[in-house]
């Protein structure tokens, strides 16, 4: 797969926000874990592209090179992943928005675009990532990475939370009619996510019912 743009998403809280700098901080990418596609990020795989082209590499809104939020003040590996400082915000609507989303607690999962330059495949056929060429990392919503299915959830009770979440910022947000148009998609999957995780889970309890109906009713109210 050397030379096509790969995406991968790393799902974890921001580690600081300042709203009034309008700087975020965080992880781009984790080391040493296995992902939903059968990869491992090793650790010393960004090693290069910090070295060369630090000054290339954006903070993109969901992928969109026609939307940066600004590039990076830090960006160096550790011992957990792919550590970054921002750039204070740019003063445009989606960054502003993503500065709700983050305050929020909605936004969790940022992911990066790179090439594959070194790797090789274990006995397991897990692929070990040991350089790549960073392009950008971005904020992703449920499910907004191009690459990757559905980010699931562990049970119904996070979907649940989840979906509060997101409908109190609805009711409660400025949002551009974009960012808005977004949360009802990630409502709408996630009513996708509830319903095929219940028809796993056959010995649901009553409680558990409520957790999958609940999203659906909150999109209907969000739909009148």
């Amino acid at each position: 797969m050397n030379g096509n743009l790969e995406y991968k998403s790393t799902q974890g809280p921001i580690k600081d926000l300042d709203m009034k700098r309008r700087v975020v901080t965080g992880y781009l990418s984790s080391f040493g874990n296995e992902d939903k596609t059968g990869d491992i990020m090793e650790h010393g795989a960004f090693t290069k592209s910090l070295n060369e082209r630090k000054d290339q590499i954006f903070f993109l809104n969901q992928h969109k090179w026609e939307q940066p939020h600004g590039k990076f003040q830090v960006l160096q590996e550790d011992r957990k992943g792919l550590y970054f400082e921002s750039t204070p915000l740019l003063d445009t609507t989606y960054s502003s928005d993503l500065l709700k989303l983050y305050e929020a607690g909605i936004i969790n999962e940022h992911s990066i675009g790179y090439t594959a330059i070194k790797h090789d495949n274990d006995q397991k056929g897990i692929r070990h990532l040991r350089e790549v060429k960073l392009y950008e990392g971005s904020n992703v919503t449920i499910g907004a990475n191009p690459d990757t299915q559905f980010t699931g959830f562990k049970g119904l009770k996070e979907i649940n939370d989840q979906a509060k979440l997101i409908y109190k910022a609805i009711r409660n947000g400025t949002f551009t009619d974009e960012t808005f148009g977004l949360l009802e998609l990630a409502l709408k999957q996630l009513q996708t996510e509830a319903y095929n995780l219940g028809k796993k889970e056959s010995l649901a309890q009553p409680s558990d019912d409520i957790a999958i109906i609940e999203p659906i009713q909150l999109i209907k109210e969000f739909n009148k």
